[in-house]
């Protein structure tokens, strides 16, 4: 069997984050098959130093990717810039298909990550080579309360998500909780739920021997994150309790810092920075428990990455986070709730529950391993097979 990946977000030298988590679905596929994936990118922030074609190819045993930057269209004029890049990014789509089948010879499998903008390629495709795809989607953004929702994005945004979805021989994402909404929305023929993949050579539980017990946050730092709201409810745990140490992973903001200047917790708070993905293991691996308090999300990838190394969960309760976290795990509080998460730290350090890291860290394996999630996508990709 061949398999194609087209992929509207992936890791690459600009933005080695964009759609990392595509990319280790990827790696967990090609320890059972040979995985080519394309991408071309979309996003204009990331192509606005290209003067000219440029790619990055990069080969790890049975899995190579190509990633394509265009050089943005030379007019000032925000409208035609898109129409152009739209025109120009169809046009260097299809050439790069049709140099791909030339080559290797005609896929059985095209598989989508996110609809837009590769949607329309995997839809075209279909309809003049006769090639089936599949649709897997990350984005929690098929929600009116999400910013920059589906409802609120342009036409052409809206045609091509729908379209693609509907064409589809099947869609998957990492959480029922989007599979059930998607649903809800689309004409979907057929459903599959495949979690996020932990890379558990990285991730897997250690002994901590920390002077005082230790939170972490792992995150972008991005609004949605909200960890303004983390550091008031930290406040309110200092005010009962200051054996503990909090770390925060990723970006360092200035208007993080000040906030935990002026709450008077910035000696328990370690501003971790950006680090490699190891390093970030590495923390994660040592840390007690995992703070997360989102706004909104679908199923962060920090969540199984946490439960591999055995550290509990104490999350907000949004989007798909509550398949994966209950009493064994970690606690869920409600979205925005700074008293409910303060009292829920609190219980934790004052040991009120206790957690088996052990049995945490075996389940979440099982679960989340390459190994595991790379035989669900081969399976997947052969259950279709077996149907048509």
């Amino acid at each position: 069997m061949k398999v194609l990946w087209l992929c509207s977000w992936y890791p690459h030298s600009v933005d080695p984050y964009d759609g990392d988590f595509i990319e280790r679905q990827a790696k967990a596929l090609a320890l059972h098959m040979q995985v080519d994936v394309i991408h071309v990118v979309q996003n204009f922030n990331f192509l606005k130093k290209e003067t000219r074609l440029r790619t990055e190819e990069k080969r790890e045993g049975q899995l190579h990717s190509s990633v394509y930057f265009l050089p943005l269209p030379k007019t000032t004029i925000s409208f035609f810039q898109k129409l152009l890049f739209n025109k120009q990014y169809q046009s260097l789509y299809k050439k790069l298909i049709a140099d791909y089948i030339s080559k290797n010879g005609q896929p059985d499998l095209i598989h989508l990550h996110v609809p837009v903008k590769a949607g329309s390629m995997a839809v075209q495709v279909k309809k003049e080579n006769n090639i089936p795809f599949v649709v897997t989607e990350h984005s929690s953004a098929y929600f009116e309360h999400i910013p920059e929702n589906y409802f609120s994005r342009n036409r052409y945004f809206r045609f091509v998500t729908k379209q693609s979805f509907e064409e589809a021989a099947a869609v998957s994402s990492v959480s029922d909780w989007l599979l059930t909404r998607l649903n809800s929305l689309f004409a979907i023929k057929q459903t599959k739920l495949i979690r996020n993949v932990v890379d558990t050579s990285l991730f897997y539980p250690v002994e901590n021997k920390h002077r005082r017990p230790v939170l972490i946050h792992v995150s972008m730092m991005h609004p949605l994150k909200n960890v303004e709201g983390i550091l008031h409810a930290l406040a309110a745990l200092k005010q009962k309790s200051a054996h503990w140490e909090m770390w925060f992973v990723g970006p360092v903001l200035k208007e993080n810092t000040t906030l935990a200047e002026r709450l008077g917790i910035a000696d328990q708070i370690n501003w971790k920075g950006t680090l490699t993905y190891k390093a970030v293991a590495e923390c994660v691996s040592s840390a007690d428990a995992l703070v997360h308090f989102s706004n909104y999300e679908n199923l962060p990838c920090v969540i199984n990455e946490a439960l591999c190394c055995g550290v509990p969960v104490i999350s907000s309760d949004v989007g798909g986070i509550a398949e994966l976290i209950n009493s064994s795990n970690g606690v869920l509080v409600a979205p925005g709730d700074i008293n409910a998460l303060a009292n829920s730290l609190e219980d934790f350090l004052q040991q009120k529950i206790s957690y088996n890291k052990t049995e945490i860290a075996a389940t979440a394996a099982n679960q989340f391993s390459e190994h595991i999630i790379g035989k669900q996508l081969l399976e997947w990709y052969q259950e279709l097979f077996e149907k048509k």
